[in-house]
């Protein structure tokens, strides 16, 4: 597989970026996932004032969780591929 040759230097940028970025990511999938349960909890269990309203709150919260995840996984495989290119060169 060869990287070097197929993408450009801007492409190589965006993916040593991303790739470097995996943590954050990971870590920004984590505190939305708590934000959302703990705003479930909150609102479900203690105060009882649950609506329409702050369940849709909830459920983009946890989409945005599973968009950084995705992320995430990308960056472990850009990280992959960065890998092979250095070990190409």
């Amino acid at each position: 597989m060869y990287i070097d040759e197929s993408l450009t230097d801007k492409e190589k940028k965006f993916l040593a970026t991303a790739a470097r970025r995996k943590t954050l990511f990971l870590i920004s999938s984590a505190a939305t996932v708590v934000v959302a349960v703990s705003f479930l909890m909150y609102h479900g269990l203690i105060a009882r004032d649950m609506n329409g309203l702050r369940f849709a709150v909830i459920i983009i919260l946890l989409l945005s969780g599973r968009a950084y995840l995705r992320l995430y996984k990308c960056a472990v495989i850009f990280n992959k591929l960065q890998t092979v290119r250095d070990v190409q060169k």
